[in-house]
């Protein structure tokens, strides 16, 4: 096999998942930022650094060579044209907090990074614009100080507006590209978020590709295009996990929503699942569930290699105000085989308060 700039390749040996290779190939570095400029947190080759709540301020860089190790988290609030790259590795593994947090931020820029993570969320970005997101690789392994082994999602948005985030690669125990409208005291509305060309695993629970369940504030312009699930969920359970899910759990708007060229290689619960209903997790400080709506979900060129174990859902909270609705399903296929209109009851777990149409 031969492999070039930006690819990843995942070697399961004999069969297992369990403990598998992880093969990332970085581009050359070819525009590194100069080391003594005041405003470059830069980490040579070679190094091994603690660095516990590293704080970005506006207009800095963090940059970390090839074969640089940074064992700590990163911080930014408030802060404005931030860029975190370079092809070194960020070891949050035992820090306790969430490895990447970044908050507020208008104009970011993460490249290249590799970072691996067990405790809490692996990049929480929260309220904040213009984000462009390269060749992020992350690997966020079981969560010891959880008993589920779970939280520690790849890359999570919540409530952020024009967001890209292309030939990314993400392993964790939870979800993996995500995107949230309000959790806890963070919250704003999403707009313009294109997923693209990115790789997802996630182990135990969780989805690969998915909106939710926080959604207290509206969520319109998703798009994921390009991607592929490579095994969703591990042990034995019904936790709505999914290769690509929504699960529209609060009460905010989502209109505007497309899933294309999408591959599902293994899904162990259910292949699509997308729904509303309310659920027991925190959905926003203050906030007093309700049903939310849904309007416009397009799912085009979608395969599921094999049919999930659960097969698939789309459930709307009720049969009027909170039906599902303007549903398009263009070219599904499962097992090899397109799915039409008179085979779509046998696909699907539950079929219910949607209003759909299937070519």
């Amino acid at each position: 096999m031969r492999l070039s700039p930006g690819d990843e390749a995942v070697v399961e040996i004999n069969g297992s998942e369990e403990n598998s290779l992880f093969i990332f190939v970085n581009p050359l570095e070819t525009d590194r930022p100069d080391p003594s400029d005041p405003d470059v947190v830069y980490f040579k080759s070679g190094s091994v650094s603690s660095r516990p709540d590293l704080d970005l301020k506006s207009g800095q860089t963090l940059y970390l060579e090839g074969g640089a190790i940074v064992k700590g988290n990163i911080k930014a609030n408030g802060a404005d044209n931030i860029s975190i790259r370079g092809c070194g590795i960020i070891d949050s593994r035992g820090i306790g907090a969430r490895a990447v947090q970044l908050d507020n931020v208008s104009g970011l820029t993460i490249r290249d990074i590799t970072l691996l993570n067990d405790i809490n969320w692996s990049t929480f970005i929260a309220r904040s614009s213009d984000i462009a997101v390269d060749n992020y690789k992350v690997v966020a392994v079981e969560n010891p100080d959880n008993p589920t082994g779970c939280e520690n999602d790849a890359l999570d948005l919540l409530g952020c507006t024009d967001a890209r985030v292309s030939g990314c690669f993400g392993y964790c125990h939870d979800d993996v590209f995500c995107v949230k409208s309000h959790k806890w005291a963070y919250s704003g509305e999403v707009r313009n978020i294109l997923f693209e060309d990115c790789t997802a695993w996630n182990y135990l629970s969780g989805n690969s590709f998915v909106i939710g369940a926080e959604t207290g504030k509206n969520i319109s312009g998703v798009v994921w295009r390009n991607c592929r699930s490579i095994h969703s969920g591990g042990r034995p359970s019904t936790l709505y996990r999914s290769g690509l899910g929504i699960h529209h759990c609060a009460g905010g708007h989502i209109s505007d929503i497309l899933f294309e060229n999408i591959f599902l290689e293994d899904c162990k619960e259910y292949g699509i699942y997308i729904d509303i209903r309310e659920t027991g997790y925190q959905i926003g400080d203050g906030v007093t569930w309700s049903p939310g709506t849904m309007d416009g979900i397009t799912l085009r060129n979608i395969n599921l290699l094999q049919q999930a174990r659960y097969r698939n859902v789309f459930y709307g909270y009720d049969a009027s105000e909170h039906c599902i609705r303007n549903v398009k399903i263009e070219n599904l296929v499962i097992d090899g085989k397109r799915v039409t209109g008179p085979d779509i009851s046998s696909v699907f777990f539950a079929l219910k308060n949607t209003e759909f149409t299937i070519e």
